[in-house]
């Protein structure tokens, strides 16, 4: 549905895969989703994908395709002044109401990215 609003309000563009040789190669170790990011990546010279499965973003590697994840997005987002917080409130509520794992390291690296972590607070994550 917002995919669809945002499509209708202009400011995304949806296109599908047309390599459809890469796709196939890539559904051999990825999901669908994941292949289709990759292929069309590819094809499109992407400068960043979004991708935040480990296996996904290996492959991406291999395409000398650059890549983020959710909490990449979320560091730069909250540098950009387009959110106001990025704490442990907010990465917790992603990782148990959105079903998102983060590894520890990236969890207080991200924190302290964005000067919220144990560093600037002497609060533990």
């Amino acid at each position: 549905m917002e995919v669809e609003q945002a499509h209708q309000a202009g400011w995304i563009e949806v296109l599908a895969p047309t390599d459809t040789a890469l796709l196939r190669l890539l559904q051999r170790d990825l999901d669908e989703g994941e292949s289709e990011v990759i292929a069309l990546a590819v094809k499109q010279g992407a400068e960043l994908v979004l991708l935040d499965e480990s296996d996904a973003r290996r492959i991406a590697e291999l395409y000398g395709l650059s890549k983020t994840g959710i909490i990449g997005l979320l560091i730069r987002a909250k540098q950009e002044g387009h959110v106001d917080s990025l704490n442990k409130a907010e990465l917790d509520r992603l990782m148990h109401q959105g079903g998102f794992w983060v590894e520890e390291r990236l969890y207080n690296r991200a924190l302290n990215t964005v000067g919220e972590g144990k560093d600037q607070q002497g609060i533990a994550p």
